[in-house]
C-alpha cells in the first residue's frame, strides 16, 4: 500500500515538473487579444458642411439639382453635384494644390493643378480654394487685417434720413474685392468680384438668410451672376450649412477601381454649376 501511494506521489512531482516550464505558453495561448490593438481612427478636422438646391440659368436653359458642399479652411473644397437618385454625377475636390474631378456616370477621373482656370472649367467659378470657401461662407476674400472697411451714407428718400452700411475692399491682386455690411465686421450683404488687371466683372454675389445665433452667421442663400458665362445661380440651403467633423481624406479622394483617365476639362459638357449633371429645361 506504501509503495503504491510512493509511486503515484512520485509520478504527480514528476508531471507537475514537466508541465511548469510550459505554465507561461499554456496562459499565453488561452489569453484574449489586448483592448489597445487598434487601427487609429481617420484624420478629421473641424468644418464646413451643406447640403444646397442649385436653380442655374444660363445660355443653354435652366437646370435644377443638389450640390452638397465640405469646406476646410484654408482652402480644402468638395463639391459633389447630386442626381435624381441622390448620388454624385460629378465630384470635384481640392486639397489647395491638386485637383481631382469624378465622373461616375462615365466612370472617368481627371487630376491638375488646383488653378483658377482650372475651377472655372469644372465648377464655373474662377476661384481658388480659399476664395471658394470665402465666397460660400460670406466672409472676405482676403485676410480680416488687410481688408479695409469704410463707412459710406447717402440720404435715404425719406426727408430727414440718412442711409449708412460699410464698404469692404480688399487690397488689390489676382481679383478686385468688395462687398458691402450693414455694421462694420458684420455679415456681408453683397459682393462684386472683378478682373485684377482689366478691371472686368466676374463675379456678382448677394447672399441672404444668414444663420442666427453664437456660431458662424453663414448665408443660408447665395446667388450668383457669373458674367463670363451670361448665367445666374442661386444656392438654397436644405441642410446646414453646419460646423462638423470632416474627414481630411476626402479632399484627395482615391480613384475608383475601373474608371479610366479622360481629359474632363475638355470632354465635360458644361460646369457644375452650370448644369452638367442636371437635365436642362428649355
Amino acid at each position: 500500500m506504501r509503495g503504491a501511494r510512493g509511486d503515484s506521489r512520485r509520478l504527480w512531482c514528476l508531471g507537475l515538473a514537466v508541465l511548469l516550464p510550459l505554465l507561461p505558453a499554456l496562459v499565453a495561448c488561452g489569453a484574449r487579444p489586448r483592448a489597445t490593438e487598434s487601427f487609429p481612427p481617420a484624420a478629421t478636422s473641424r468644418g464646413y458642411k451643406a447640403l444646397f438646391r442649385v436653380e442655374s440659368q444660363g445660355p443653354e436653359g435652366k437646370s435644377r439639382f443638389k450640390m452638397a458642399v465640405a469646406l476646410l479652411a484654408p482652402d480644402r473644397v468638395r463639391l459633389e453635384f447630386l442626381g435624381p437618385a441622390g448620388g454624385p454625377r460629378l465630384t470635384v475636390a481640392t486639397d489647395g494644390e491638386g485637383v481631382t474631378a469624378l465622373l461616375p456616370s462615365e466612370r472617368a477621373f481627371d487630376r491638375a493643378e488646383a488653378s483658377p482656370a482650372t475651377m472655372e472649367r469644372l465648377i464655373g467659378l474662377p476661384l481658388d480654394g480659399a476664395r471658394t470657401i470665402s465666397l460660400l461662407t460670406g466672409t472676405p476674400m482676403c485676410h480680416s487685417e488687410t481688408a479695409e472697411q469704410v463707412m459710406r451714407t447717402k440720404g435715404a428718400a425719406t426727408f430727414g434720413r440718412t442711409l449708412a452700411w460699410y464698404e469692404v475692399v480688399c487690397p488689390p491682386g489676382e481679383i478686385r474685392y468688395q462687398a458691402t455690411a450693414a455694421e462694420r465686421g458684420g455679415v456681408l450683404k453683397d459682393a462684386t468680384v472683378r478682373d485684377g488687371t482689366s478691371g472686368a466683372m466676374i463675379l456678382q454675389v448677394e447672399y441672404g438668410d444668414h444663420e442666427e445665433g453664437l456660431g458662424p452667421r453663414w448665408p443660408r442663400r447665395i446667388r450668383l451672376r457669373m458674367e463670363r458665362a451670361r448665367a445666374t445661380v442661386t444656392l438654397s440651403a436644405l441642410e446646414g450649412p453646419e460646423a462638423d467633423d470632416v474627414p481630411e481624406a476626402i479632399f484627395s479622394p482615391p480613384i475608383p477601381e475601373g474608371f479610366e483617365r479622360r481629359s474632363l476639362f475638355v470632354s465635360l459638357a458644361a460646369p457644375g454649376l452650370l448644369g452638367s449633371t442636371a437635365g436642362k429645361e428649355r
